[in-house]
């Protein structure tokens, strides 16, 4: 039944930011667990529900053509990933695969955005002029703001050119990584979402595939491939489109190999049984240095650090 309720209840809170990419954990949970012991059609008929909710709410607030982006981001992003994942989970695949069913609805929809890349870089300038017009009338409009633009970049003209000039790259930049870090972690979010319906399916005892503990979790050696690939295109390539591919390849490959450098990492320290306040310090150190955990990751997958691992050639992250 709270499987259900997850899936429907998303659907309250599809049009808030943050809330939707929340909710879609239980969301996507509620249907591995559905498909995996009650099949695919009670999971389509509380899928039916949410899209209805999603389209009501939206419509209310932002109207018809909003409804329809909203049930199509509700069905790619929350849906598709929970049926793809439900079936991997029906057919006894392992976590890992389970994992990528889950991953291709969003690598689907960013391969169609890629196949208009060129449509889309000209879009960009006309949105930054927007984003100029709408940070020069804040900054006349409120004299606060004014005096800490002249602080910061100087007076006038000059400063305010100076601000939205440093505007622009920042958005450009965000713009230009957003793929990799939709990627990264919407892969977050699938691996959560299957650790939950884990734990719940391990409760009411049916089975779900199930990731061996964190401290064991490393990358295979072929996530080298991908990230080879990635630094060559964005070191080497002389077009921006392939610059901007291996740049985004690089930021989903660089976390993964974060996430098992924090899981090697956390081996050591539960071998040294450490107290609590001090792996959250230490954790807090590696995060906040960002370079050691990708490379402590990377090390491992090629050198395979003694975890205690009973099996070294299975690996985590396939």
């Amino acid at each position: 039944m709270w499987a259900g309720v997850a899936i429907m209840g998303t659907g309250l809170f599809w049009i808030m930011p943050g809330f939707d990419a929340v909710l879609s954990i239980p969301a996507i949970a509620g249907l591995i667990l559905v498909i995996s012991r009650l099949g695919y059609s009670r999971a389509a008929l509380f899928s039916a529900g949410g899209v209805v909710i999603v389209a009501l709410v939206v419509f209310a607030t932002e109207g018809y053509l909003q409804a329809f982006y909203g049930i199509g981001t509700f069905g790619a992003l929350v849906l598709a990933p929970g049926f793809a994942m439900g079936t991997a989970s029906r057919g006894f695949q392992s976590a890992a695969k389970t994992v990528w069913y889950g991953l291709i609805p969003l690598l689907v929809v960013i391969a169609i955005l890629l196949l208009f890349y060129n449509d889309i870089i000209k879009v960009i300038p006309g949105f930054l002029d927007d984003v100029n017009t709408e940070l020069t009338s804040r900054i006349e409009a409120s004299p606060t703001f004014s005096k800490m633009v002249e602080s910061q970049f100087g007076p006038g003209d000059e400063g305010r050119e100076k601000l939205i000039k440093s505007v622009d790259a920042m958005v450009v930049f965000l713009l230009k990584i957003s793929p990799g870090v939709y990627i990264a972690g919407f892969m977050g979010i699938v691996m959560s979402s299957l650790l939950a319906a884990g734990s719940v399916a391990a409760k009411l005892g049916f089975m779900v595939p199930r990731f061996r503990p964190f401290y064991l979790w490393q990358a295979s050696e072929w996530w080298l491939l991908p990230t080879a690939i990635g630094l060559i295109l964005a070191t080497f390539a002389g077009n921006d489109f392939w610059k901007f591919v291996g740049g985004n390849m690089l930021i989903v490959t660089g976390n993964v190999y974060a996430v098992c450098g924090l899981a090697v990492a956390e081996a050591f320290m539960r071998r040294l049984s450490l107290p609590a306040p001090i792996k959250i310090v230490t954790y807090l150190m590696l995060l906040l240095s960002v370079i050691v955990p990708p490379v402590l990751g990377l090390a491992d997958s090629r050198f395979n650090f003694d975890r205690e691992i009973p099996n070294t050639n299975e690996k985590n992250i396939e």
